[in-house]
């Protein structure tokens, strides 16, 4: 059985396939258009997905769409006639859209894979996230939770799964309609803090450690979270219409203030929590976020304890955007709930194919109670495509790409080798990490999902401030105050994050507490909140990182790394050799293990 998942249209769009029950690739387009967060039909993802199951799409038993167009339109048109004629432009471009594109997309995808319409499939937009969180789990029974921006008519979602051995079944037991939504509320935040919407989000979450929720009575009259853990929006706040440039009113002004202006910096410091105070109205936007954040931990918190009421299960999955607050998934887990909680790499819309995929696969035929899985589902990448490339650029044609005007390299300052024995290749790792400079690790199959897990990272020692500070401002072009993240063992995990059950911690989904005697050796990676991000590895999750860590505790103490994502401000992550040597040309990025190809560079 042959399934391909898709979605597109909003944002994160990407392809899945499904191969007898083996999530066999999973990967979103923006890594092949190098378009961050590319909505368009996914094209190269398609062809890269066909290509890792070795198929042609005529082969395919069926496509399966992360939603249906149609529900979707109608939610769309019914909203922009709401508050007609106001609201004529809005719905024109609606039906506009709908004319255009939305009639035609089972239509779209059977000519662009030449199959017959009646295998393409529709699932529904949660149910698609339901079907991830669930399946990827190995459990046999859970409560599913899913909360984000919106799907069809629907926001947040709880579903009883149970899987008997042959076919999943997915019992709903409540859901939330549009436009009551956790995600949307903290998306509209974003938006009046100065970040852009569905990239944003993880800026507020960052800045919050720099505040106090003084403004949380206020916020929690903007998302009400009920008694019984349901949660609905104020709507005298908000205007979901798209009649205005920011999605808020007159109230929610006069409340909060004047929104920020997105050019403008923010002064504080993830790696130093004694900062110069900041000016009044930066604090107040920090005080906000803090308190948006408080409030929308109380919802998840709440939403949960709801699906663990309504279903009796003892464990929980979990998907949609806001499954992607990590600060939340943390107090979540902890909260002692359920016995475990598991979230997918990929929670998010770029999940959204593999989710219906799943599910269209299950519905099709019989299925294991397991799904093969792991996040390293995306492309693979041919170092000899970059090794043919190196020997004919002489030092003139490194400088010009550049984006920071440094010094010119001279000849003899560029160099690259193949290092074939993998002990020495992560000899010569350590060792250049040792010295303060930063390795971009390009190894194997590309990580699906917004996280990088030592597929796709550029790697630093964790204790280096200086060197930690040097990537923001010289290589990833980032704000100060978004903090990095660590990469670790299950060794090293025990000893360093005040969490009893660290092993759990395994795909950066959740901000765990750093003990104060290991700060110091994970002082680059720690936020000033004293938290981190990890990915907490065994050997049998990345032998080849893994052994990496292993040799970075043999030479300075700590099977650990600082571990952030291979891309810069504004660009997806790399998802090859080639793009790895483009940002290697721009940044000062220090040295590159692409396969077993080493690549470096010095100024002088």
């Amino acid at each position: 059985m042959r399934v391909l998942g898709l979605s597109s249209g909003y944002h994160d769009a990407s392809a899945a396939l499904v191969v007898d029950g083996e999530l066999v690739f999973s990967a979103a387009e923006e890594r092949f258009s190098r378009i961050k967060h590319d909505p368009t039909f996914p094209h190269q993802a398609i062809e890269a997905a066909l290509a890792a199951g070795g198929i042609e799409g005529k082969q395919l038993d069926a496509v399966a769409f992360h939603e249906d167009p149609i529900n979707k339109l109608s939610r769309a048109l019914a909203t922009s006639l709401d508050r007609w004629p106001r609201s004529f432009p809005t719905f024109f471009k609606s039906a506009k859209e709908a004319i255009s594109t939305t009639f035609w997309v089972r239509a779209d995808i059977a000519n662009a894979l030449d199959i017959p319409l009646r295998r393409v499939h529709f699932a529904p937009h949660h149910m698609s996230h339901t079907a991830y969180a669930f399946r990827s789990s190995g459990l046999r029974e859970a409560a599913v939770m899913t909360l984000d921006a919106v799907g069809e008519w629907t926001c947040s979602t709880i579903v009883h799964a149970r899987h008997d051995g042959s076919h999943p079944s997915y019992e709903l037991v409540d859901s939330s309609p549009f436009p009551h939504s956790v995600g949307l509320f903290y998306s509209a935040f974003a938006s009046f803090l100065g970040f852009k919407v569905n990239e944003g989000e993880a800026s507020v979450m960052a800045l919050a450690s720099f505040g106090e929720p003084r403004f949380r009575e206020q916020v929690q009259q903007v998302l009400r979270v009920d008694a019984d853990g349901a949660h609905h929006l104020d709507l005298s706040y908000f205007d979901f219409r798209g009649d205005t440039e920011l999605p808020l009113t007159k109230r929610f002004l006069e409340v909060f203030g004047a929104p920020r202006d997105f050019k403008g910096s923010l002064p504080f410091d993830a790696m130093d929590a004694a900062a110069p105070v900041p000016d009044p109205d930066a604090q107040r936007f920090a005080d906000i976020a803090a308190s948006v954040q408080a409030v929308c931990e109380e919802a998840v918190l709440a939403y949960g304890a709801r699906a663990a009421r309504l279903t009796g299960a003892t464990h929980l999955c979990y998907g949609g955007g806001v499954a992607l607050n990590c600060v939340a998934n943390q107090r979540l887990r902890q909260a002692g709930i359920f016995e475990g909680v598991h979230i997918p790499p990929d929670p998010g819309d770029g999940g959204g194919a593999a989710g219906a995929a799943l599910l269209i696969h299950d519905r099709m035929g019989p299925s294991t109670t397991t799904v093969a899985f792991g996040p390293y589902r995306g492309g693979t990448d041919k170092h000899e495509e970059t090794l043919a490339i190196l020997p004919h650029l002489t030092p003139n044609h490194w400088h010009p790409f550049s984006l920071l005007a440094p010094t010119p390299l001279k000849a003899g300052q560029v160099g690259h080798e193949l290092i074939e024995d993998e002990d020495a290749l992560i000899t010569r790792g350590v060792q250049t990490l040792e010295r303060g400079l930063a390795v971009g690790w390009v190894q194997g199959r590309f990580e699906s999902g917004p996280r990088a897990l030592g597929a796709r990272s550029i790697l630093l020692r964790p204790d280096d401030l200086g060197a930690a500070r040097r990537l923001s401002k010289r290589i990833k072009l980032r704000a100060p105050f978004r903090p990095y993240a660590a990469s670790m063992t299950d060794t090293a995990a025990r000893a360093c994050l005040d969490d009893a059950a660290p092993e759990g911690l395994r795909w950066m989904q959740y901000a765990a507490k750093v003990r104060p005697a290991a700060r110091d050796g994970l002082q680059g990676a720690c936020h000033a909140d004293g938290t981190t991000r990890p990915q907490v590895l065994t050997e049998e999750d990345n032998p080849l990182f893994y052994r990496l860590l292993q040799a970075c505790g043999r030479a300075w103490g700590q099977e650990a790394v600082l571990n952030t994502s291979f891309n810069e401000r504004g660009d997806p992550m790399v998802a090859d050799g080639l793009d790895a040597l483009a940002s290697f040309a721009r940044t000062e990025l220090d040295a590159l293990a692409i396969g077993p190809l080493w690549v470096w560079k010095e100024r002088a």
